[in-house]
């Protein structure tokens, strides 16, 4: 079957993954994966979502752009490093195939594998560096473009066959991961920057109304001594009324106890005087008492004196009944005396 020919071009092209030795790919596959991890972990839009897996004590929130940063301008180094590595293997080689009557394109493979090559890797580290001397919002924009060109360079090289092809896949994908990382940091990064800047505009001016301030404090601090002073006299006044206060409370609390006294006197002749009015209740039940027994005994000699008054009547009644009968029958019998004489 024919196989169409691989691309030169310097773009992104999967099929030179099939230029790969045979299981050969596991390991910078897995390590390339290990190595975005940062650029994602720090990624400010995620920070929320990942903020129980990256510890705080290691990255700060508000050092974690910076690390970020920081962490790109190391792998910027690093793939500048690569460069130099493949210089020196590159140029052994072409040196020895390159001779007197060598071909153009051989003296051009000896010149990009040799002092080019050696010069470009120490770009990378010389573009990370200033970077990471401007401010954060500014440093992950530097480190993601110096990302991209050592991407574009790396893919110049790649199209010359002056380092594996194989390896621009991974590249452009972990590039592209990276520089991702990077940029969306940005927006987080650059608030902050602002505020970090009002903040140091608030201590410059501050510092320009120092004198001012000054002058204002020596005033407050007179101020203060003056008002140290009343303070001193108020306390000395105070503690004149605290003392006659005291000495009061004392001729109340004198009072209060004898007022106490004479209360609980009060409460016990009030006792007393109850007690003998209970006293005097209880004799004049007694008394009331005994006089409805005399009341009962008086009706009934009342009673036993209309009995006997009627019994006296009916007697007089009959004395006087039976002598007016004796009257009668005496003189009934000297009438009948009279007549036979």
């Amino acid at each position: 079957m024919h196989q169409p020919p691989v691309s030169s071009s310097p773009r992104f092209h999967p099929e030179h993954l099939a230029e790969a030795p045979a299981g050969f790919m596991n390991v910078p596959v897995a390590l390339g994966l290990a190595g975005a991890i940062p650029f994602v972990a720090l990624a400010a839009p995620l920070a929320p979502a990942l903020g129980g897996y990256v510890p705080k004590s290691v990255f700060p929130v508000e050092r974690r752009a910076e690390a970020q940063a920081s962490y790109g301008a190391t792998i910027v180094s690093f793939l500048g490093g690569m460069h130099w590595g493949f210089a020196g293997a590159g140029f052994a080689r072409a040196g020895a195939v390159a001779g007197a009557g060598a071909s153009a394109a051989a003296k051009e493979a000896l010149l990009l594998a040799g002092p080019v090559r050696f010069a470009w890797s120490v770009v990378p580290s010389l573009l990370a560096w200033p970077a990471l001397m401007c401010a954060t919002p500014y440093s992950l924009v530097a480190v993601a473009a110096a990302l991209s060109t050592t991407l574009a360079a790396d893919a110049a090289f790649a199209a010359k066959r002056l380092m594996p092809r194989w390896l621009m896949p991974l590249r452009f994908g972990l590039t592209g991961v990276a520089v991702a990382g990077l940029l969306a940091s940005v927006p987080s990064a650059l608030e902050a920057h602002e505020q970090e800047r009002r903040a140091a505009a608030q201590v410059t001016k501050m510092r320009a109304d120092a004198p001012a301030t000054r002058k204002a404090l020596v005033a407050k601090e007179k101020a203060l001594a003056d008002a140290t002073e009343r303070n001193q006299a108020a306390r000395a006044e105070s503690s004149a009324l605290r003392s006659r206060l005291e000495a009061r409370e004392a001729a109340f609390e004198k009072k209060e106890a004898e007022l106490r006294m004479a209360a609980g006197a009060c409460r016990a002749e009030t006792k007393v005087a109850e007690a003998r009015c209970e006293t005097l209740a209880a004799e004049t039940k007694a008394a009331n008492a005994r006089a409805e027994r005399f009341e009962q005994e008086l009706s009934a000699a009342k009673e036993e004196t209309r009995r006997l008054l009627r019994l006296k009547n009916d007697a007089d009644a009959q004395t006087t009944a039976s002598a007016a009968a004796e009257k009668n029958a005496s003189s009934s019998s000297g009438t009948a005396t009279t007549e036979p004489s």
